[in-house]
C-alpha cells in the first residue's frame, strides 16, 4: 500500500510540474498548425432593419439578411448583425447608436441634416401603383391621383406627396390611408376596398410569382412614384466608415457576387 501511495504522489507532482511549465489548458493555445498569439475577434456591426419587403420581411429575413450573410462570408474584420427597428423609430435608433448602418435607404427619406453618410448607389428599384383590373381600365387610370383613395405604408416617404411621411398630411391632403402591410394593401385593392395601392416593384414581382391567381385581378402602373436609389447609410463616428462600405461594394460588384445575390433574390434593375 505504501508503494502505491508513493507512486500516486510522484504522478501528481509530475502533472503539477507540467502544468506549471506551460501545458496547454484550452484549445485556444498555439499549435504547430496555428501561430502563437490571440486570435482577432471581429468587430460587431449592427445593421438596422424595418419591415420593407422584399428587403426586410415580417420575419426579419429578406434581401438585407442575404446581403449581411454575403458580407460576413467575404471578410473577417467585421461581423454584421441585424437589429430590428421601425420606419418611424429608425432615425432616433441610429442617432442613439442602437445600430451603426442601415441598408437599402436614401438620404431623401428623412435623413437629411442627420449625422449619417451615404454610400454610393448600389441598387435601383421603384414604387408603382396597383389598381383593380376591369373593363375599360388602362394606363390612363393612373394619370390622376387626387380623385382616388390610396393605400400606403406607415413610415414611408412618397414622391406624389412631396416626400412626406406624415400620416395626417397624407390622409388629409392626399387621401392616402397608411397601413403596416404591402400584401394587405394589394389584396384590399383587388377586393375593391380602395382605388390604388402604392408598393415596391420588387415586392410586387415576388408577390405575383407566389400568387399567380392575383395577376389577372390587378392593373399595374407603368408610372412610377419614385425610383429608389439604394444606399447604405453609415452613422458618423461609428465603428465602420463609408469609405470601407464603398470599397467593399465595389469589390463585390467586380467579383459578380452582388449581381448574383440580386438574381437569387429575384430582383431586376
Amino acid at each position: 500500500m505504501a508503494k502505491a501511495v508513493a507512486r500516486r504522489t510522484i504522478l501528481a507532482l509530475a502533472l503539477a510540474g507540467l502544468t506549471a511549465g506551460g501545458l496547454p489548458s484550452s484549445g485556444l493555445a498555439a499549435t504547430a498548425d496555428s501561430p502563437a498569439g490571440p486570435v482577432a475577434v471581429p468587430v460587431t456591426i449592427k445593421v438596422g432593419a424595418y419591415e420593407f419587403p422584399p428587403y426586410v420581411t415580417e420575419s426579419g429575413g429578406g434581401v438585407t439578411q442575404a446581403l449581411l450573410d454575403l458580407l460576413n462570408a467575404e471578410q473577417t474584420d467585421f461581423r454584421f448583425e441585424l437589429v430590428r427597428t421601425s420606419p418611424q423609430r429608425r432615425y432616433e435608433d441610429m442617432e442613439r447608436g442602437r445600430f451603426d448602418l442601415i441598408a437599402f435607404e436614401s438620404l431623401a427619406w428623412g435623413w437629411k441634416g442627420r449625422p449619417v453618410d451615404a454610400s454610393r448607389v448600389y441598387l435601383r428599384d421603384a414604387e408603382v401603383f396597383v389598381a383593380k383590373a376591369g373593363p375599360g381600365m388602362d394606363q390612363s387610370y393612373f394619370d390622376r391621383l387626387d380623385d382616388k383613395t390610396i393605400l400606403g405604408r406607415l413610415g414611408y416617404h412618397y414622391a406624389f406627396a412631396g416626400m412626406t411621411a406624415d400620416p395626417e398630411i397624407l390622409e388629409k391632403r392626399f387621401n392616402t390611408r397608411l397601413t403596416v402591410t404591402h400584401e394587405g394593401n394589394v389584396r384590399s385593392v383587388a377586393a375593391g376596398r380602395a382605388a390604388l395601392a402604392i408598393v415596391t416593384r420588387s415586392f410586387l414581382a415576388q408577390f405575383l410569382k407566389a400568387n399567380p391567381d392575383m395577376a389577372p385581378q390587378l392593373l399595374v402602373s407603368d408610372r412610377t412614384d419614385q425610383i429608389y436609389e439604394h444606399t447604405i447609410l453609415v452613422r458618423r463616428d461609428g465603428p465602420v466608415g463609408v469609405a470601407w462600405v464603398n470599397d467593399t461594394l465595389d469589390r463585390l460588384e467586380r467579383s459578380g457576387a452582388l449581381p448574383a445575390l440580386w438574381a437569387r433574390q429575384g430582383i431586376t434593375q
